[in-house]
């Protein structure tokens, strides 16, 4: 009986089950309702925000405590979709970041946010893509 049970367990625990539908840690959709409209105007405000955003995102590890902007763009207006998914599209900011310190490893030293505004004025990441 015993040796039918262990390897259950053993696979129990090097095979975990997720539940259906269950979100993943961390991540939580933005409610498009709660969204501020934000034009290039706003980059300026995005750039100085992103010194409170990267560490929440990134974590204290020396790697990522200095980085760049490659790219800090309002997301195009998108055509033939939803219209909730409209709302938070042309809402969205993309932010290409560089970590010097991970270089030459040119994927590991990249980073990619998607970043929304809220009608609190807070900025929030919304997605971590690298």
């Amino acid at each position: 009986m015993g040796k039918i049970i262990l390897p259950f367990l053993c696979m129990l625990l090097l095979f975990p089950t997720a539940t259906s539908g269950s979100e993943p840690e961390g991540l939580k959709c933005p409610n498009p309702d709660v969204l501020m409209r934000t034009t290039e105007k706003d980059k300026d405000e995005l750039s100085q925000a992103l010194a409170d955003i990267i560490p929440k995102v990134y974590g204290s590890s020396p790697d990522y405590q200095e980085w760049q902007i490659e790219v800090i763009k309002p997301m195009p207006i998108l055509t033939g979709m939803e219209e909730n998914y409209y709302k938070m599209a042309v809402n969205f900011w993309f932010v290409r970041l560089r970590f010097p310190r991970l270089l030459p490893a040119q994927s590991a030293s990249l980073g990619e946010l998607y970043i929304v505004k809220e009608t609190n004025s807070k900025w929030i990441h919304w997605f971590q893509y690298h």
